[in-house]
């Protein structure tokens, strides 16, 4: 398919070490930049960042998972982002536009929560070049319009495997651990990996085999634009594996994208990993409940609801 390299990193989530580090596909290939550190590279997130936008926003308690939100055309000052389908759903749920990873709804979300409080959670989780070209990031920041790396990345998806904290990663040789800080809470945490282990979504591979052992993972896939990066990243709790895939040369290819070229990859490693990991899952944080909402609105339900259902609710935080 003309696409030659990739990267991934495996993060023990307890030890916070690297376990394994691959820069790219080949070390000793020159004519594809066998030399390139895929792990440290700068590239464009995708949607990768979408699950962090949508924990702050909960976490503000601006939203909850079955509040409404409507994916229509919308234009944000000059800004109309579009879907990965070039299609539009209508009125949806934010979980919804989560596991179907919708632009619009994102960029709504962001711009809710603000492009400064979305930059400064990525500035405490260690993302340079955010940190340098902060001044500089606008609406597309919730799509991708960002640099970043694989490192870290799969850094960040790791604080969500340990209820939001957030911990640097180091190598297996340097010993010294770094202090932890909350990045968002771990009702937030509990709320987006219960959303990233749907398994009914488009970021599923396609024609994916069923007799091979799906792992239990909460994934999240990105593909930036020009079909430049393909990501994939996942996490019980033991791991958190980031998966790049793409050319160093920077050339985009039609085919590329998250779910069907970086994906399978990702659940591929899980089974060779943990295969069949009987580990514990994430508990249920004490903080955290669910209450009826109306259907319709996602609000509390009021006498003229007839269709109501569970949702997630953080006390003292969710509206």
């Amino acid at each position: 398919m003309n696409i030659h390299n990739a990267a991934v990193l495996v993060l023990n989530n307890q030890t916070h070490a690297i376990e394994a580090y691959v820069g790219s596909a080949d070390f000793n290939n020159p004519e594809d930049g066998g030399q390139v550190d895929g792990v440290r590279a700068i590239r464009s997130p995708g949607s990768t960042l979408k699950p962090l936008l949508y924990a702050t926003a909960f976490d503000k308690g601006l939203l909850t998972p079955k509040s409404a939100i409507n994916d229509v055309p919308t234009n944000f000052g000059g800004y109309e982002p579009e879907n990965f389908d070039r299609l539009f759903h209508g009125k949806i749920t934010v979980e919804f536009a989560l596991a179907n990873s919708l632009n619009v709804p994102a960029v709504k979300v962001l711009k809710e929560v603000s492009t400064p409080v979305l930059v400064e959670k990525l500035k405490k989780a260690n993302f340079q070049t955010v940190r340098k070209t902060a001044k500089n990031l606008g609406l597309s920041l919730a799509l991708g319009g960002c640099g970043v790396t694989l490192e870290e990345l799969t850094t960040l998806f790791s604080a969500f495997a340990n209820q939001g904290a957030f911990t640097p990663a180091h190598l297996l040789s340097d010993q010294t651990p770094s202090p932890s800080a909350e990045l968002i809470s771990e009702e937030a945490s509990y709320v987006i990996q219960s959303i990233l282990t749907q398994i009914t979504r488009p970021d599923l591979p396609n024609n994916y085999d069923y007799t091979y052992r799906l792992p239990k993972v909460a994934w999240k896939t990105g593909t930036s634009f020009g079909k430049k990066d393909a990501w994939s990243i996942g996490y019980n709790t033991h791991y958190t594996v980031g998966v790049w895939v793409g050319n160093f040369s920077g050339e985009g290819v039609p085919e590329l994208n998250g779910a069907n070229i970086a994906t399978p990859l990702l659940f591929s490693i899980f089974n060779t990993i943990d295969y069949n990991s009987t580990a514990q899952w994430f508990g249920f944080p004490k903080n955290l409940l669910k209450r009826k909402v109306c259907a319709e609105s996602g609000s509390v339900p009021n006498e003229f609801c007839t269709h109501q259902i569970l949702d997630y609710y953080i006390p003292g935080v969710s509206s």
